[in-house]
């Protein structure tokens, strides 16, 4: 009778090994059945699929989403026709009679399930398998593993568990016990699913004249084996064993290398895996044991981590986000960035806002147009400055305390499964589950309580940030994320624009934005074209907080200047301001001028984008963040010095054609900043630690 056999074969990143597997393969006795061979590729982005189809086209290529070795198993099985299923990894070579053996053997009695193969490695004469042992408390091992193959296995014979490097089982075997466990992604599948076979009552056995040679670790790190070892005992005591749990912890070869927070993502998943697969009073009875353990063995705050994100695992709240920014109540690109994320997430998380002076959520819809209705505001007063009645947070103020001020920050922090550090201040130390820091800029040197280096992820808002995060602080960031710019009017016609040159930037106290500048270099423009001076204007708008005297100063420059076309709008609205960008034919942007600390030049530059969403020319400063937006000679100018400033101003105002061409490249490169781009990057971002929170496999293996 001729049999339909199925060989399932598992790649990532293997052909230099899979053409050779492949190669024996077809070289293999049939015993007059038939083959159907199946690749799952776990690595969609190399060329193992195209390159098996073009070299083997009777080999049926499957492409995996996910890189899970056991859910891609489960895929072959699914898709599968054969009477018997051989599952072989990729970097091995089969014997000629490997097929013939692993036959003989599985039939040779009915209940025979599984039937594995004696797997040597490479040298041909050093053994990696010929099945699997408990070797003690729950540790297990490759039965004759680098033992000499000197006939101490040439017997066949029951075995307690077969490894998936060479096994052949039969459908109905198959059908009965169901997948594979995909919680154990890699490693110890094999060991679950064994203990499942011998649950129905199908027993396992070793065919010691079928021969695999196998490359060891070929595909598969030995870090990766260690780490998926370590956490799949764990979830095999939680879903097998679960009285054995709270007491096998200690003993976990993650605990004995102090690798904490490995062990706590593992035991996370340990918990789910009793929860799902065990009764109620069970599953409370080792919880209860737990408690006690986890605290001895992490330390309280870790201790208290651990329960806090078990909520989360078990489902049964929302995450819970807290955003803490100390200058929440400016009206600033940085609030603004920072406030987008909240209200993209606002929907599917619980949020809470951490500020430090009095202010409304409200406030952000009125600034910026965003709504944060959904979301929370607790305000935490900071006594340090509170006590000084001053009302900008300067963490710098606090270097030679004795006490961390920010430490109440710190505190409050706990409550959250992520906390969001979202304006830069670098002293605050995170004790949730998960942190992230946002850094506009490193603009502090490493001081006293320096903690950034403490949380989980850094998001920077620009390539020049990022640089300088390296720089001075030998940071490196996670994600790089532009800030979302959507201030497309509808109105906004590059052929309807009036003659007005615009600025957008805060009034800060320190003069960074350079609007004094800006005054002086337009009236020496006017001064010398009365044309200019007669139909432009300029226009300097920005925010501007309580009794700004830098504010005072601009308004006394541009009253001796005596010149009338010169505009000073601080804290316009979100529609006069929408107004402005429509407007507005060119955009200036001084920040960094003649500064020679990276701190005082433009980290990124918002207010650039939003104009060039509304075909304004931007003319502006040649460093920092303008760099990535401003294509010089492209889609607007970069300047050095203001004499330059001024002849580019004047080339644009002087050229209507060029006006006109500038400014729709201006548009069509901004929206590489859209909203929409943003959404997604940071909305992915959050899922992947979302996944980690609800004990997901880990973003990276360490």
């Amino acid at each position: 009778m001729v049999d339909l056999i199925t060989i399932l074969i598992v790649n990532y990143n293997g052909w230099d090994y899979l053409k050779k597997c492949l190669n024996s393969i077809f070289k293999v006795d049939k015993c007059g059945n038939l083959l159907e061979v199946i690749i799952i590729n776990n690595s969609p982005t190399d060329k193992s699929a195209q390159q098996i189809q073009e070299t083997f086209p009777e080999v049926n290529v499957i492409e995996n989403t996910i890189n899970n070795y056991a859910k891609a198993l489960n895929l072959g099985v699914s898709i599968s026709t054969g009477k018997y299923i051989a599952i072989l990894n990729n970097d091995t070579i089969v014997e000629k009679n490997w097929l013939k053996e692993l036959l003989k053997t599985i039939n040779s009695e009915k209940d025979i399930g599984a039937a594995q193969s004696k797997i040597l490695f490479n040298d041909e004469i050093t053994i990696n398998s010929v099945g699997v042992e408990e070797v003690e408390d729950f540790y297990f091992r490759d039965i004759g593993f680098n033992e000499k193959d000197n006939g101490k296995y040439n017997k066949p014979g029951e075995i307690n568990f077969f490894t998936g490097g060479s096994v052949l089982l039969k459908r109905e075997c198959i059908e009965q016990v169901g997948k594979f466990d995909e919680d154990f992604v890699i490693y110890m599948e094999d060991v679950d699913y064994s203990i499942r076979c011998k649950d129905l009552g199908w027993k396992i056995f070793y065919s010691p004249d079928s021969i695999v040679y196998h490359k060891y670790h070929g595909t598969a790190s030995s870090k990766l084996c260690e780490y998926f070892c370590s956490r799949n005992r764990l979830l095999l005591l939680g879903k097998r064993y679960p009285h054995k749990l709270p007491e096998s912890i200690k003993t976990s070869h993650l605990f004995l290398k102090g690798e904490t927070s490995e062990l706590c993502h593992s035991l996370l998943q340990a918990i789910r895996k009793l929860i799902d697969n065990n009764e109620t009073e069970i599953s409370c009875k080792v919880l209860r044991k737990l408690d006690t353990v986890v605290k001895d063995v992490f330390g309280t705050q870790i201790a208290l981590n651990f329960f806090t994100q078990l909520e989360v695992v078990l489902g049964l709240r929302k995450i819970k986000i807290g955003i803490y920014d100390h200058a929440f109540h400016f009206a600033g690109g940085g609030q603004r960035y920072v406030a987008k994320i909240a209200e993209i997430l606002q929907d599917n998380y619980d949020i809470t806002y951490i500020a430090n002076k009095e202010c409304t959520l409200e406030k952000y819809n009125e600034w910026f147009g965003i709504d944060l209705s959904r979301c929370k505001l607790k305000i935490i007063k900071i006594p340090f400055y509170e006590k000084r009645d001053l009302y900008y947070i300067d963490e710098g103020r606090t270097n030679h305390e004795n006490i961390n001020p920010f430490d109440i920050i710190s505190y409050e922090s706990r409550n959250y499964d992520i906390f969001i550090n979202a304006n830069m201040l670098s002293k605050v130390n995170p004790l949730s589950c998960e942190s992230l820091f946002i850094c506009h800029f490193p603009d502090q040197d490493k001081n006293r309580f320096f903690s950034v280096d403490k949380y989980n992820y850094i998001i920077t808002n620009s390539d020049y940030t990022t640089f300088w995060l390296r720089q001075k602080w030998d940071i490196e960031a996670n994600l790089r994320l532009y800030p979302p710019v959507e201030m497309n009017h509808q109105e906004s016609d590059p052929k309807n624009k009036k003659k007005i040159i615009l600025s957008v930037a805060r009034f800060e106290p320190g003069g960074s934005k350079k609007q004094i500048e800006m005054a002086n270099a337009y009236y020496e423009i006017c001064r010398k074209n009365k044309d200019i001076r007669d139909n432009w204007t300029l226009v300097l708008a920005g925010g501007s907080s309580g009794d700004n005297d830098y504010l005072k100063k601009v308004a006394l420059r541009i009253n001796f200047l005596e010149i009338k076309n010169i505009k000073l709008m601080p804290n316009v609205d979100m529609e006069e301001l929408k107004n402005l960008y429509r407007s507005a034919s060119i955009f200036w942007h001084l920040c960094g001028l003649n500064e020679v600390d990276p701190h005082r030049v433009e980290h990124f530059g918002m207010t650039t984008v939003e104009a060039m969403q509304n075909y304004c020319v931007p003319v502006v400063i040649d460093g920092g963040g303008q760099k990535e937006i401003v294509d010089h000679g492209v889609n607007g100018f970069r300047f050095n010095s203001i004499e330059e400033l001024k002849a580019y101003t004047l080339k644009i105002i002087n050229d209507d054609r060029l006006r006109e061409d500038l400014s729709l490249k201006a548009f069509e490169k901004s929206q590489k900043f859209s909203s929409d781009i943003f959404k997604n990057q940071i909305i992915d971002f959050i899922s992947n630690i979302e996944m980690k929170l609800r004990a997901g496999e880990a973003l990276e293996v360490r």
